[in-house]
């Protein structure tokens, strides 16, 4: 056989390969457009806590994480079906663990509260107080298992948190529930409108928020070992401490 074919061939092989290499640590990741400090959108770039935490960890592993930013609903909705490998932040409850695969560890934990019109006395509200309440909650939203599972509760859904918080002060509903540095940064960035306007009432839930991988896209599976072998050593370090003093102080 002729020595110049044979380097001709090892040179397409090995091209072959380098592109597959390349394609491999590339994974396109869905990011919440509407959830600061956590994952929200600037002109469709995706930013926030956990924004920073998947994009360093994929790094880690030598993985490079691209963002879609896109509303949770539709993000989630994507990754089940597998039009994306992963969404984020996700609870997985009872109701949406079975549909997705999950990592080793949380992105995170938070409170889920329950949130009232300024001058109310009730405190220490828990999901079980909230049965024949009307409360109002973001779509396709997961607040904790004893308030996700719980028939009882009158939702109002909406699309954004600020709606909601729009509803409950007008009085058309009784409750909001939100995410806790969510709707601190709510009434922050729409202090004219909603600062003194409401009052913590309650908690339902205490849960671990996750990035949540996709059953059936075809990297998935691979993604999820890469992004556990690197979130491992982003925990292990000074660095996640560093970044959540950068979007939480």
């Amino acid at each position: 056989m002729n020595r110049a074919f044979l380097v001709t061939c090892c040179s397409v092989i090995l091209a072959i390969y380098a592109r597959q290499a390349c394609a491999a640590s590339a994974v396109v990741i869905g990011a919440e457009d509407d959830w600061a400090p956590y994952s929200s959108a600037l002109q469709q770039h995706p930013q926030g806590f956990a924004v920073d935490v998947v994009r360093e960890a994929f790094a880690l592993a030598g993985v490079k994480a691209e963002f879609r930013a896109l509303p949770y609903s539709r993000c989630m909705a994507e990754t089940r079906t597998g039009q994306l490998t992963a969404c984020f932040d996700a609870v997985p409850n009872s109701l949406v663990k079975p549909l997705y695969l999950w990592p080793r560890l949380p992105l995170f934990s938070t409170r889920m509260n329950v949130y009232a019109r300024a001058g109310s006395r009730q405190r220490g509200l828990r999901a079980k107080d909230l049965e024949g309440h009307t409360v109002g909650v973001q779509r396709d939203y997961e607040y904790g298992e004893e308030f996700d599972v719980n028939t009882r509760i009158r939702r109002r859904v909406v699309d954004k948190n600020e709606y909601g918080f729009r509803m409950l002060m007008a009085g058309r509903i009784e409750y909001m529930a939100a995410e806790q540095r969510i709707a601190q940064a709510l009434f922050r960035s729409k202090a004219d409108e909603f600062a003194g306007r409401f009052t913590l009432v309650g908690t339902v839930a205490t849960p671990d928020l996750f990035i949540a991988f996709s059953k059936s896209a075809p990297d998935s599976r691979e993604m999820l070992a890469r992004f556990n072998e690197g979130y491992d050593k982003l925990r292990n370090s000074p660095r996640y401490k560093q970044i959540e003093e950068r979007w939480f102080k």
